[in-house]
């Protein structure tokens, strides 16, 4: 079987939508990475807006793993949700400066305070969501393949990771402290989101493999930059093989599917 893991999508629900139709995706089980809400609606360099629709979203990633056995992973953005709706300040604070004071309109919330907030989101229309983020995994990992939504600590066996390592980890899980590329010492390949590349390595490619020498199990960073006010934001695809080939590369910006082995450099 192939397994294909889709990128932070942040809102994108007509980019998503895109993608999902895409060949390689209909032969393979789908690994989602996380990020499904949030995200920004302008680009730079150009004054056209993109449609933000968290609840689509979330009710096409609902669809594909009740529906068909994929699987869903959470991400940071997703796990605002969660916390907010615990009652938990800090989240609340932190998401209402990432987007969420955005993604409350978007719901339907009508007041940016925690108490009305966090009502929303535990009564319906929202309760279902919140109940479908609370059961999803932070890592998923089969034979020669590890997801997970950010990355790792290399410090820690993966059965003993911290909860907020695998949601938010950026440069200490890609480089060493020269910022020569980590070893990766799991003998997996790993596919994250969570960074997106243009922030890294802005060359118009919509994915990062990372190796610190040839010998190196290649990891993937797959975050296109979907809603991130990157010109050539979208949603990556990536679909390997169960050793960890390489099947295919996907890339949806502004509804139009592209080849993810190319750069594209404006949406």
């Amino acid at each position: 079987m192939n397994y294909t893991f889709i990128g932070d999508s942040h809102s994108a629900a007509d980019d998503l939508a895109v993608l999902l139709q895409a060949s390689a995706l209909q032969t393979s089980r789908l690994i989602f990475l996380g990020d499904y809400i949030d995200g920004q609606a302008t680009r730079i360099g150009t004054t056209h807006h993109d449609s933000l629709m968290p609840l689509k979203v979330l009710d096409m990633v609902m669809a594909r793993v009740n529906d068909h056995g994929d699987v869903a992973l959470l991400g940071n953005h997703d796990d605002f949700w969660l916390q907010t709706a615990a009652g938990d300040s800090l989240s609340y604070q932190t998401w209402q400066l990432n987007g969420g004071t955005e993604t409350w309109r978007q719901l339907g919330i009508p007041a940016e305070n925690l108490p009305v907030v966090a009502n929303a989101l535990n009564q319906p229309p929202l309760a279902r969501y919140t109940q479908f983020l609370a059961q999803l995994p932070l890592r998923w990992s089969k034979g020669q393949l590890l997801a997970v939504h950010a990355g790792i600590n290399w410090d820690l066996p993966l059965n003993h990771q911290v909860r907020d390592d695998l949601m938010w980890l950026r440069d200490e899980y890609y480089f060493n402290q020269d910022k020569s590329v980590h070893l990766n010492t799991t003998n997996q390949v790993i596919v994250t989101g969570h960074t997106p590349v243009q922030t890294i390595k802005d060359d118009g490619y919509g994915f990062i493999k990372l190796q610190a020498n040839a010998a190196d199990t290649p990891r993937y960073l797959i975050d296109a930059g979907s809603r991130s006010g990157a010109s050539n934001g979208g949603i990556f695809a990536l679909t390997l093989s169960e050793t960890g080939a390489v099947v295919a590369k996907n890339w949806v910006i502004n509804q139009q599917l592209l080849d993810g082995d190319l750069p594209h450099r404006h949406g």
